[in-house]
């Protein structure tokens, strides 16, 4: 009897793979919000994975005041926190930066990358929050946001991961 064969891995799932995405921005956002909170003591009203699905780029952002993390779309304080933070700053440059080269570099050849990334994105933030990481912040509006997406979009995207996930909504 020959061995099922597995069907051969999607680009975006060969990305994941080799760069170790999901993992290395589970980390490196934990550092972050590690630092944000030493830096700007509270919790904040609002965060999100900002980015970039055309290039990669990824950053996060925060809103300490509800009122506007509340605002169509969040007028965030803190738009790219990890650059603010010496420590971040250095280790999303150091880390995150080769990531987002090779998928800037690959991009243009897979269709899928840029709903892969934002879908990677999604199921990261709704694992955060699922194992917790936002629960000093009851009521946080979380979001994975591109610059002039439409954020009721993006909400129900995220809500649909979410609720696979068993997060709060």
């Amino acid at each position: 009897m020959t061995p099922a064969l597995s069907p051969p891995a999607s680009p975006w799932s060969a990305f994941l793979a080799a760069t170790g995405f999901e993992a290395l921005l589970h980390e490196l956002t934990l550092h972050t919000l590690a630092e944000t909170r030493r830096t700007w003591p509270g919790a904040p009203a609002g965060f999100a994975f900002n980015c970039s699905a055309a290039w990669g780029d990824v950053h996060i952002s925060l809103a300490r005041d509800p009122a506007r993390a509340a605002l169509e779309p969040p007028d965030w304080e803190h738009e790219c926190a990890e650059a603010e933070l010496p420590a971040s700053a250095a280790l999303w440059r150091a880390r995150y930066e080769p990531v987002r080269a090779r998928y800037e570099a690959e991009r243009a050849r897979h269709a899928g990358y840029p709903e892969g990334f934002l879908d990677t994105l999604r199921h990261l933030l709704a694992r955060l929050e699922h194992a917790g990481v936002f629960a000093d912040a009851p009521g946080i509006r979380l979001l994975v946001t591109e610059v002039d997406a439409d954020t009721a979009a993006e909400e129900a995207a995220l809500a649909q991961v979410r609720r696979e996930h068993g997060a709060p909504l």
